[in-house]
Order: C-alpha cells, then sequence, then structure tokens
C-alpha cells in the first residue's frame, strides 16, 4: 500500500481488516499472532521482521498501544467482495488492498531474493552474517554439495 501512497503510522486515522468472525488473532496476548499489533509495528516500522513480531516488550510500548488502537477487525465483511485491509488516512483518502493469495504460498511464490532475505533476517541474529550468509549459500545451492553432511558445519554456532 506504500507503493500507492506514502504516509507514515501518524497520518494512519483507521486500518480495517477483514476476517472471518472468531479470528485466531485478534487482540491475543501474543505478538506474533495478534493482528492489531503486528499491523500496528507495521505502520511504525514499514516492515515487520521475525524478531519485531515476536517482541513481547513492544506489546506495552505506548507508541504501538497507540497506533494499534487503530487497528479494527471488520468479521461482518468476511467472504463479502470488500478489499482485505481498508486505510484510512487523516486527510480522507482510503488504500485499500486484497490479497488473494499471501506471499510465500503455492499461489504466491517467494522470488529467491525474498528466500534470502528471510533467511537471512531469521538466520543472522542466531549465527551471525558470515555464517548465515554461507548456510544460505550452500543451502540455495545445495545441488552442488558433494556430500550433505557439508552442511553440518554450517548449522553449528562458531
Amino acid at each position: 500500500m506504500q507503493s500507492k501512497r506514502s504516509f507514515g503510522a501518524d497520518d494512519v486515522k483507521e486500518v480495517v481488516v477483514r476476517m472471518a468472525p472468531g479470528s485466531v488473532v485478534d487482540n491475543r496476548d501474543m505478538p506474533d499472532i495478534c493482528i492489531q499489533h503486528i499491523l500496528a509495528v507495521m505502520l511504525i516500522d514499514k516492515n515487520v521482521t521475525f524478531r519485531s513480531a515476536h517482541d513481547r516488550a513492544r506489546m506495552q510500548d505506548p507508541l504501538v498501544l497507540r497506533h494499534r488502537a487503530k487497528v479494527r477487525l471488520d468479521p461482518g465483511a468476511a467472504g463479502s467482495r470488500v478489499p482485505l485491509v481498508v486505510i484510512t488516512l487523516t486527510d480522507g483518502t482510503r488504500l485499500s488492498e486484497d490479497v488473494a493469495a499471501v506471499l510465500g504460498t503455492v499461489n504466491n511464490r517467494m522470488t529467491r531474493e525474498q528466500v534470502i532475505a528471510k533467511c537471512r533476517d531469521l538466520i543472522t541474529p542466531v549465527l551471525g552474517p558470515q555464517a548465515s550468509d554461507a548456510l544460505i549459500n550452500a543451502a540455495m545451492n545445495i545441488e552442488n554439495l558433494k556430500n550433505v553432511r557439508e552442511l553440518r558445519s554450517l548449522l553449528q554456532r562458531a
């Protein structure tokens, strides 16, 4: 949606998300499965990483809570032909997006570059940048390994 019109978190008046009634991600106390929290973090950071999605302390951050209050689910619209997400900006502009297939699923595959970026985001905090790059390179070129056991040393912390 940012590609349609650049906006900051403070420019957002409301975010409405179409979801099925009784959704398991509605106002949960776990950051990674709370849609309100994840969208608030995305508004602030312009991205959500594995680390930011699991940062329990941010669930109490006043800035996150202020933007989280802008997010509401619309279970009444589930299954209807309305956009999945509608963002209303403070100037009245409405941006909407409908996602037929979530990125990373069979109908919306990730590019090689997206897979590598996701791997780097997940692995680097554990193994460090050099070891992560080596592991990712080996995995992305696994057909060139003489023996899969070559991966073992790459999976261990130094």
